[in-house]
């Protein structure tokens, strides 16, 4: 079997990895190299497992990924730490993607998954309902199955005609990054709630502060807009926005397609599950593929579970989703 992989972050890191573990040729294509920048993540320590699990967990170790004890939120008494574990040292991870990405990409190739990156998807070329191979600026890619990693571009999903159903108002959430000078001054993340909305604000390096702004009563910011604790620091580039409007594919999987990370569903930061996602799918994609047996399985209870199991996540998540937002007297 041969699987072709758009999209090299933690989705199509991951599924490649899964799938080499199990013997099966991968190939992996990106439009970008790297390492490449991508907004910082806070992830919970339960991730671990999942880590050691794609075989990166002693290069997680050895990299000075900044470690939290937990999430700074509002209460009564104002600004507090809500720890992961009350009882024990549980420390999560604020991830910087560039180093992030990096080691799950090279764990990939190191396994033996060709890697490509400037590749452009082009058009897609079929074989009745299935698709045959994809075209690109670098030529044609064959595989038995496809699998879409590329995030909130769903770069095949799109290719293919896939829509989307969508669950919100449009929402746009705003990064940037302010410079340090070398201090740690946020021991913790932040997660601020106004009556307008939310900011996140993270330490991802000893150097690099991230913010995150979203607000769906006043969905724009003004140039040279920072989050009132760190008004006082530098930024570093320009703010960018993001497209997080709740939505999720209307076919997840199908033929000899799949639609991992954010090409299957999207939900704002808020839902805290971005990599975290985008881990889980690439390795429950791969893990399904890995127990395809072209005599014995049928690819059909393949893609039903794993419609079903996205779809289950999705309604759960949106369900916490709405409730937070309803709580806070936030329109959505």
């Amino acid at each position: 079997m041969r699987v072709l992989i758009l999209g090299a972050g933690p989705a199509g890191a991951s599924c490649a990895i899964q799938l080499l573990n199990a013997g099966i040729e991968v190939v992996v294509l990106d439009k970008q190299s790297f390492p490449r920048s991508a907004p910082g993540e806070t992830l919970h320590p339960g991730v671990e497992p999942l880590l050691e699990a794609l075989g990166i967990m002693e290069e997680i170790r050895k990299y000075p990924f900044i470690r939290h004890k937990g999430i700074v939120r509002q209460s009564a008494e104002g600004l507090t730490l809500d720890p992961y574990n009350h009882d024990h040292n549980w420390e999560g991870y604020q991830f910087f993607r560039e180093a992030f990405d990096k080691i799950l990409l090279e764990r990939a190739i190191a396994y033996g998954a060709e890697f490509q990156s400037g590749v452009v998807l082009k058009s897609i070329e079929f074989d009745r309902n299935s698709i045959a191979s994809l075209s690109t600026n670098l030529g044609s890619f064959k595989a038995d199955f496809f699998v879409d990693a590329t995030g909130r571009s769903a770069s095949l999903a799109k290719k293919l005609g896939i829509g989307y159903l969508v669950k919100s108002k449009p929402l746009f959430v705003h990064y940037g990054y302010v410079q340090t000078g070398g201090s740690d001054l946020f021991d913790s993340p932040q997660m601020i709630w106004d009556e307008a909305g939310w900011t996140w604000i993270s330490q991802i390096t000893e150097n690099l502060i991230s913010w995150n702004r979203l607000s769906p009563c006043n969905p724009k910011i003004s140039k040279g807009w920072l989050p009132a604790q760190i008004a006082n620091l530098n930024s570093a580039g320009p703010p960018k926005a993001a497209d997080v409007t709740w939505r999720i594919a209307n076919k997840i999987s199908a033929e000899n397609y799949f639609l991992l990370g954010d090409a299957a569903f999207v939900l704002d930061p808020v839902s805290s599950k971005g990599v975290l996602k985008a881990i889980m799918s690439g390795m429950m994609c791969g893990h399904l593929l890995a127990q395809l047996n072209p005599r014995t399985s049928n690819i059909d209870d393949i893609h039903r579970y794993y419609n079903n199991w996205v779809n289950e996540w999705f309604l759960r998540d949106l369900q916490v989703l709405r409730s937070v937002y309803d709580g806070r007297g936030v329109g959505i």
